[in-house]
């Protein structure tokens, strides 16, 4: 019984909710509005429900079916998305998004321990499209794309 609550599905699914739970509690004081007149807490509620939601239902399902059980002593990944997300929120501001970009996705693709260049390259150009066009034109938001001279 106490592999099913260690597997990576049940482990996951637990973090998902503590994280969605931990969202809802930090906006509780923000006004949601309804979905015609959303305020400034709407959003991140539905992201947070949404969190809570599919953790749960993960963490349900593993329990049905035997799970991989995580492995130990990986810090790699974990130091390395860790840092990209940092670099990421650290640098946005006086770099830009497109170098952030850049150096979030390096350090992102360093969890693995190798990286070949041509794939790295179609990665960043992927992404730094798709992330322009969708926030930048699309959502019309206001994020400067290169460092500020």
């Amino acid at each position: 019984m106490s592999r099913i609550f260690a597997s990576k599905d049940f482990l996951a699914g637990g973090l998902y909710m503590a994280f969605g739970l931990l969202g809802l509690w930090l906006g509780r004081n923000l006004d949601a509005g309804t979905a015609s007149a959303m305020e400034a807490g709407y959003f991140p509620r539905l992201v947070c429900a949404l969190l809570v939601a599919i953790g749960a239902a993960l963490a349900a399902m593993s329990l049905f079916r035997a799970g991989e059980i995580p492995e130990r002593g990986r810090w790699r990944p974990l130091v390395f998305v860790t840092l990209s997300c940092l670099a990421f929120a650290l640098l946005l501001h006086p770099l830009g998004l497109v170098p952030t970009m850049l150096v979030s996705i390096l350090l992102a693709c360093f969890a693995s321990g190798h990286i070949r260049p041509i794939p790295f390259v179609l990665l960043c150009l992927a992404l730094v499209v798709a992330i322009v066009g969708i926030f930048v034109l699309a959502l019309r938001i206001q994020i400067p794309l290169w460092p500020a001279l």
